[in-house]
């Protein structure tokens, strides 16, 4: 019987030793991936390395996803408190980056104060960070008095590559867009635009009625589409090539928006090269044609946004509208 006592209590001791070997054990491996996590610059609550501790980890790290990307979507318009918020912590940082670097705007010209902002500065700085995939609208800016338009003479390969890095791209704003020397390889340039833009913008684009048209045609998913003009000046079109034809014929079922627009040739090769325009808005400033695009789209125009200043407002209505 005593024999029987003395192997429990020694099987007993054995147990407790084993039991605080483990814990000293696991306390070592957590410890041991705290400061990993740590030396790789993000702890394992969220909050930065260089950030001061407190006793207890913000809640705030420890918000479920789907929540944080509603509190972020408030704050879309506020890009000071959408900075505050990047810094917050690392699922924060994560959550506020896509809606820093939603767009980007370039300007084609040296006249520019700040030339960070100056063509092509902003595409490397943003390529090194891989933050071009995070762009939706991608704007260039020109002048007609200080460059060539927006031409393939303001790529390199170099440039190509970081141009391309725009894969998620759904607006596109062109001014002077030379569309005769991009024709020829367009798809080299804009061929990984064409499922992703849904909004075109194009000012003062050079160019034959077909080659605009073609240009035009690249973007399969197209709804919303501008022309813009900023002179209302009629010109002779230029020669067109009639076996040019559009890859394709987009929706262009959102908003139309023209201004100074003299251009009614073009005008009518869209509505037969595209089967009809099917525009559900418009807002027109100084347009020829318009009798032509309202027959067009009766059957789907719902609203129409006419100006008080427009300078052909009133031979419009002389017609009997």
């Amino acid at each position: 019987m005593s024999l029987i006592k003395a192997l429990g209590s020694s099987l007993s001791g054995i147990l407790t030793i084993g039991y605080l070997v483990v814990r000293v054990l696991i306390v070592a491996i957590c410890a041991t991936v705290t400061t990993a996590v740590e030396t790789r610059g993000i702890l394992s609550d969220g909050v930065s390395p260089g950030a001061p501790r407190t006793a207890r980890p913000s809640p705030a790290a420890r918000l479920p996803l789907e929540i944080l990307e509603m509190i972020i979507a408030h704050l879309i318009y506020e890009t000071t408190v959408l900075l505050a918020c990047s810094l917050t912590c690392y699922p924060w940082h994560i959550a506020t980056i896509p809606h820093l670097h939603h767009t980007l705007i370039i300007t084609t010209y040296n006249l520019h104060p700040d030339k960070e902002f100056v063509w092509p500065e902003p595409l490397r700085n943003m390529c090194k960070f891989g933050l071009l995939p995070l762009v939706r609208k991608f704007q260039v800016l020109g002048k007609p008095y200080y460059d060539k338009g927006f031409s393939p003479r303001l790529f390199n390969c170099h440039i190509l590559r970081h141009f391309s890095a725009l894969i998620n791209l759904q607006e596109l704003g062109i001014d002077y867009l030379n569309t005769p020397e991009f024709i020829p390889g367009v798809w080299r340039y804009f061929g990984h635009f064409s499922l992703t833009v849904r909004s075109l913008a194009l000012r003062e684009p050079k160019g034959s009625r077909r080659q605009i048209i073609y240009f035009i045609g690249i973007f399969q998913h197209l709804e919303d589409l501008k022309l813009l003009y900023d002179q209302f000046d009629p010109q002779e079109e230029p020669v067109d090539d009639l076996m040019l034809i559009p890859p394709f014929a987009p929706p262009l079922r959102g908003q139309l928006t023209m201004m100074s627009f003299t251009r009614v040739e073009l005008l009518k090769d869209m509505i037969h090269l595209f089967g009809g325009l099917r525009f559900c808005r418009m807002d027109l400033f100084n347009v020829d044609g318009m009798r032509l695009l309202l027959d067009t789209c009766a059957n789907t125009l719902e609203m129409l946004r006419l100006h008080p200043a427009d300078p052909r407002g009133e031979g419009f209505y002389l017609e009997g509208m």
